[in-house]
Order: structure tokens, then sequence, then C-alpha cells
């Protein structure tokens, strides 16, 4: 589909790439990381051609049609959401729009093969849209993302950022694209919208690349990474996991080297230094430097800095930390919650979970005091101290102020040196402590957020989506300094991995169809990943039966078991030798009608060259079927 061939990139000094080479085939799932600035985005936009490479070249696929959700907002336009979901970013009315001027064309040329070769993909693509459908098809998918059905007429005006993300991303979905090049797809999504995509995903038929930070949502659905270091671009097999188990063994190798050449330089080296100046040896000497000047020189990785914390031990508080008496609230006629009653208890760890609207943003306020109910009380316990770390960095900064300032602001009494310790621990070091909040990037104001959680000791943590803009070894030393805290836990994430091991119960917002009812609260005491599969289960229960019945790719995991038996084994390769066959036959009955599309006498029968044209593409669509499933029992082939 894509073919990489030794490609090169700078910006000025900044060497991204170099000799870069991979491929993605018709079924490539594949997660492509690297640090901030590694050059992630500049790969994408030279597979999408928006850049060009310096060197080398990228070859791709005739008639391939990618599907791009970037992370920023896309240009959308101003009409509804089920509208716009159904543009397909232009390409509707682009593909029916070719499909009337070619119509016209062969009304004037009916024996034009080159008009007819540009109708019979045209009227390919327009099958392939399933035009009948495509409105149903696009409030399922709307649906699955969290649009209700009261949402689908209305403006795009009168949504945030987040939901109008949400609208780009069903775009490219409805699109049903060869391949989804998807930057960050989960950042905007909840949990329930989190495992309906990756549902859809494991069931798309095209190739994937992925940028992501969400790593269960990668586990569950790459066979490949691709990871951007020091400019070069290194491919290995399996999730994220099997990535990381080769990558430590390859930099042993690669550590074990590096000390080998260096005790060779060394040697020779100190030969040439001995016996440089020696007549006897000099020829010798010169023999060793040209020896060294031909040296292909290993480099070890840069080591990466990651933050780096403990939570100081939490006060001590109350047994009631906080109970919630005949709770209400609601903005203006809007009705979030009304009669919430429930008591936390001290060293509790309660995850808070719901579809986006439902509440959660608004209960952490509540239970922070940054807002204040409608009716009956928030209550906190004895010696409780509320540690709050927002959604929205911005919310707890001011932007005014550098970073430095902020966090004395926190600990007036604490000594410089302490201060500019704990902004190093964050990777804030000499004049980067300066630097403005309003200048910081997400990363870096959920950074200084953390910071200030650490500068304030509390014994009530209050967490809103902490994992959003921290990188993968960020967020498992956060896991861990979390799994340490002493003191009570409450969390918002929809990174399901950071919650799984940290949180003992579910306080779930479920939000009622009726408006005056508001949001109910259901406190669900038990594991979190027990809670994470009732919600698939009830994910799945509600999708169409002919999604249901959609065939899955295939995803075993042989990390966790001692992987297919005999049989299964011996039925893939029984199932693979019979594709084969049938491939065989169906690429030698395509040659044929080839050579028969090829010879302009064969449209003088109108009628016959569509039904040529029709077997064609019946013939294409079968190939690719066959072709997936032969690449799918390679891959589990493969792997055992």
């Amino acid at each position: 589909m894509i073919h990489i061939q030794n490609i090169s990139k700078q910006y000025g000094s900044k060497v991204l790439l170099e000799g870069a080479s991979a491929q993605l085939g018709h079924r490539s799932r594949v997660a492509l990381i690297g640090p901030n600035g590694a050059g992630k985005s500049t790969l994408i936009r030279m597979l999408l051609s928006q850049e060009a490479p310096d060197d080398g070249k990228i070859t791709r696929a005739s008639h391939l049609a990618i599907g791009y959700l970037a992370q920023d907002l896309p240009r959308l336009s101003g009409k509804t959401v089920l509208s716009e979901v159904m543009r397909m970013d232009g390409r509707r009315e682009e593909l029916f729009g070719t499909k009337e001027e070619l119509e016209l064309a062969l009304s004037e040329n009916p024996h034009d093969a080159e008009i007819l070769e540009r109708y019979g993909r045209i009227l390919e693509e327009v099958e392939h849209l399933d035009e009948a459908r495509l409105e149903a098809r696009a409030k399922q998918i709307l649906s699955g993302i969290g649009f209700q059905e009261r949402d689908y007429d209305r403006e795009l005006t009168e949504f945030s950022g987040g939901w109008l993300m949400r609208v780009a991303l069903a775009r490219i979905l409805l699109m049903d694209p060869d391949l989804l090049l998807l930057d960050e797809p989960t950042n905007h999504l909840d949990l329930e919208s989190l495992l309906w995509l990756e549902n859809f995903l494991r069931r798309f038929r095209g190739a994937l690349l992925m940028i992501s930070h969400d790593r269960a949502f990668l586990n569950r659905l790459v066979e490949e990474v691709w990871e951007i270091d020091q400019s070069q671009l290194i491919s290995y097999r399996g999730d994220l996991d099997s990535y990381r188990a080769q990558k430590a063994e390859r930099l042993a190798v690669l550590e074990a080297q590096y000390e080998g050449q260096q005790s060779k330089i060394a040697e020779i080296e100190k030969f040439v230094a001995r016996f440089g100046a020696k007549a006897t040896k000099a020829r010798q000497a010169q023999s060793r430097l040209k020896q060294l000047d031909k040296m292909d020189l290993i480099e070890l990785p840069e080591s990466r800095s990651s933050i780096r914390f403990r939570f100081p031990p939490a006060p001590d508080s109350g047994r009631e930390v906080i109970s919630l008496q005949g709770l209400g609230m609601n903005y203006g006629d809007h009705l979030i919650f009304k009669d919430v009653n429930w008591t936390l208890q001290r060293g509790s760890r309660v995850a808070i979970v719901g579809v986006n609207g439902a509440g959660k943003t608004t209960l952490l306020k509540l239970l922070t005091g940054k807002a204040s109910p409608t009716q009956g009380r928030v209550k906190l316990g004895h010696g409780v101290q509320v540690g709050y770390y927002a959604q929205l960095q911005a919310e707890s900064l001011d932007l005014k102020k550098t970073i430095l300032q902020e966090l004395e602001a926190v600990a007036p009494e604490m000594p410089m040196s302490q201060v500019r310790g704990i902004a190093g621990a964050f990777l804030f070091s000499g004049d980067q402590v300066e630097k403005k909040c309003g200048v910081l990037s997400g990363g870096e104001k959920a950074r200084v957020a953390l910071a200030k959680l650490l500068l304030s000791p509390s014994n009530f943590l209050i967490l809103d989506e902490p994992t959003n803009h921290l990188d993968i070894e960020s967020k498992e030393i956060l896991l861990e300094a979390l799994r340490n805290y002493s003191g009570t836990l409450c969390i918002v994430s929809h990174d399901r991995e950071f919650m799984g091991p940290l949180v003992d119960s579910v306080l779930e917002l479920v939000p009622s169809s009726l408006r005056a009812q508001g949001t109910q609260v259901i406190q669900l005491l038990g594991a979190y990943d027990d809670y994470l599969r009732k919600k698939q289960e009830r994910i799945l229960a509600a999708e169409p039966a002919e999604v249901r019945s959609t065939k899955v790719a295939p995803t075993p995991d042989f990390k966790e078991n001692k992987g297919p038996s005999n049989n299964q084994i011996k039925s893939w390769e029984r199932e693979m030798l019979k594709i084969e066959g049938e491939i065989s036959k169906l690429e030698l009955r395509q040659q044929e009608l080839n050579q028969v599309l090829g010879d302009v006498a064969t449209y003088e029968d109108k009628a016959r060259s569509f039904q040529l044209i029709e077997e064609q593409k019946g013939l294409e669509r079968s190939l690719t079927e066959k072709l997936a499933r032969w690449e799918e029992l390679s891959l589990l082939l493969e792997k055992v």
C-alpha cells in the first residue's frame, strides 16, 4: 500500500529522519511512537504528500484512499452534525460529481477505453460507499462515539472543540478508507466511546497507522510498532508490550557491541601513541589509524529524562473524608444531579466514570469547593486537606506567572533550593523555570500542576484526567507514585491501564434520558476490570445485529497463554494452502479479463463491456478478501 524507501528529512540543523525505510500493507496495524519533536507528525505529512522527503521516496498504491485525523481542530462546514459527517470532507460530492461528468462523456464517446476504465473505477467507489445505507451508518458511528439522536440536526457551532473532534473522527470512519492515519484518536473520548472505537477498529478491514499514548488501546489493536529514535525509523513486530521487550534486547546487544568497539578503539589508540614515532612501527601505526577512519562508529541512544517523584506522607484525617447530603445541582433549567447521598471513607480509591456530559467534572468541582450545589450540602471531614488536579491545567495555573513563581506561591516558606529541586524532578531546570505558564505546552502545564500537588501536602487527592498530556513513561511513574500514596483518592480517567491497578471501587454517573430526572449516581464495589468487562458486554449487546455478526480481526494473545493447539495450527495451514490456490485462480482470471478489456473491440458491445467490468470489480473484491485472510493467517503462523 505504501513503501517508504530510504527517506531523509531535516529542518535547519535538526535531522528528523535519516535513511528511513518501512512498508504498510493492506492489513497493517502500526503504532508510530517516539518522543515529542522526533518527527512523527512530519512522517505523517510525508505519507499524505503534504511534504516531500529531502532524499529517498515514498511510493503509494494507485487510487489509495486515506482518512486522516489530526490533533488540531479540522475545518468543518457550517452544517449540522449529521450532514457534515455524510459530506465525508467533500469526498461524497466529488464522487457523484465525477460520476455525472463521466456519464456525460460516455454518452458522447461510448467507446473511449480511458473513460470506461475511469467510469468503472468510480462505479466501484460508489458501490463501496453504499449510498442507500450511508445515513444509517453515519448515525451508528455518531451514536457509538457519544452523540445523542437529538444532536444529529444541531448546528456545529453549538459544540465545543472536543465534540467537533468527534465529528471529524466520525467523518473519516464513515469514509471507510483503505488507510486510517489517526493522531491521538482517544484524546477527546470518554470510556464508553473509546471502547466502541476499539471494537470498530478491530473490525476495520483496511490498514491502520496510529499515534497514541493509550497503551491498552494500542495493545488491543496493533501488530507492529514503528519507533522514531535518533533519526532512525525502527520497526518491531507485535504490540507495544512486545516492542518494549524487543527494544530491551536490542539495546543490550547494542551496548555490548559499543563496549567491544570502544575497547578496540582504545587498543588502537594506545598502539599508535606508543609506536607511531618509531620508524620500525610507523607503517603499522598508519595502518591502524586507517582502520580507525574506516570504522562505523556505534552510537548509543541518548538517555531521556523522565519525571521522578513520590507524594509526601498524607496528614491524618477523620474516618469520613467527605459526604454529600441531598446534593442537587443545576445550571439554569438544566438539571445535573438531585438527591445525591454519598460518603467517602478514609483510604478509599474511587474511579468516577460516565459518558461525557454526565457531570463528572461538575461533581469534582463540588467536591473541591470550586462550585457550590444548588441544593443540599458537601461536608468535608475533620482534618481533610484537598489536592486538586484540573483536566484543563489553565484553570489551576496563573498564566501570567513564571513556573517558579507558580510553585513558590504554593509553598512560600519552602527554601528556594528545594522548590527548584522539585521543579527539576518535573524536567524544569536552569532558565526553564523562568518561562511564563501561558507559553507552556499541554504536557508542560500538566507537569507544573503535578509539581504543585507535590508542594502542598494533602490527604484527599482529586484528579481529573491526569494522564491526558503525559507520555507512557511519565504515566507509569505517576501510577507508581499514586499506588504508594497513603491518602484518599478520587479520579476521573479513561486510561484503563492506569485505572485498573489503582482504584478499588467505581462511582458511575448515568444520565437519564429524561432531563427532568438528571444524572443517576451509582456506587459499584469491586475491581475496575470487572466494571470494564460489564461495560464492554453492554456496548456489544447494544450494537445492531449486522454489526455484531461482522467478523472481528483475530488478536490472539500469546503472551498470556501457551498459544494455539497443534490442531489449530494445522487448521490454519490447511486454510492457508486452500486460499493460495483460490488466489491463483482469481489472479489467472483477472489476467484474462485485463487482456479482453484492453482490446478496444470489446467496447463495441456496450452491454458485454459493462458485464466484464462488473466481473472485474467482483474479482477485485474477492481477491482483497482472500489476500486479507491470507495475511491474517500468515501473521498468526509467524507468531507461533
